[in-house]
């Protein structure tokens, strides 16, 4: 064996292992995402649901040649696996510091963050200056733009694993407001689904302000040249808003 042959397949290996989702097969693109967001986006009996991948889905119908293969993962996995370019990420936030690190697509879809309180702890937010001292609970990882990133320095944030679990946090006093997204119809959604959060439904309160509303995107790591199927995504998601169906998808919701 050959001192060339060798250092042919050490470089083979290496193309293989650190781009698997372009090498392989250049028309296969994996994504990954947040594996409980419902409605948004969620893992229910190891399939993929939620609005964003019914957008993913539209969108792959109409790009031929390409085939979309969806992993959802707790947020701060699919971070993780999606900073090193081996795959695609949805309902990504924009921050200052990602996009140094992310090609984005245009936005598919605009997160409504709510704060919800416990009844018997509730509290006026008109401003982001009414959360100094608050502790709130968010996803582990999680971010949901600039102006949250801003808002950061008035209070503590309290990571969790999951919706359920920040929810009872909040019922215990842990916490003193929840982050949930996307709108009342997450909170609904989740507590209606929880046998002891729906026997609690009463006591959770959503504050009339939103945090924000967020554009969600579809993201590549820079250290992918992914550009040519970034512009033929964008093209289909503009013409999907412009014709209505993506809202149709959305109002399914």
């Amino acid at each position: 064996m050959t001192f060339r042959y060798l250092k042919a397949m050490c470089l083979f290996c290496f193309l293989v292992l650190t781009f698997p989702a372009f090498a392989l097969d250049t028309n296969t693109i994996i994504i990954t995402g947040n594996a409980d967001k419902p409605p948004k986006i969620w893992l229910e009996n190891q399939q993929p649901k939620g609005i964003l991948v019914d957008i993913l889905q539209y969108a792959e119908q109409r790009m031929a040649g390409y085939n979309y293969q969806i992993h959802l993962l707790p947020w701060k996995r699919a971070y993780q696996a999606s900073l090193t370019g081996q795959q695609g990420i949805v309902g990504i936030s924009k921050t200052n510091e990602r996009l140094s690190l992310f090609n984005y697509s245009v936005p598919l879809y605009y997160d409504e963050i709510i704060l919800v309180t416990a009844k018997n702890n509730s509290f006026a937010f008109n401003k982001q200056e009414d959360l100094t001292g608050k502790r709130i609970g968010i996803c582990r990882g999680c971010s949901f733009g600039e102006e949250y990133e801003k808002a950061k320095k008035f209070f503590t944030v309290v990571e969790d694993n999951d919706n359920n679990q920040r929810l009872r946090m909040l019922l215990k006093g842990r916490i003193d407001a929840a982050i949930i997204n996307p709108g009342e119809h997450a909170l609904n959604m989740i507590v209606d689904n929880d046998e002891f959060l729906s026997q609690h439904k009463d006591q959770f309160v959503v504050l009339e302000k939103r945090l924000d509303l967020d554009p969600n995107y579809l993201a590549f790591s820079k250290n992918v040249d992914n550009q040519a199927f970034i512009e033929a995504f964008n093209q289909v998601i503009k013409s999907g808003y412009k014709r209505g169906d993506i809202q149709r998808i959305i109002e399914r919701y």
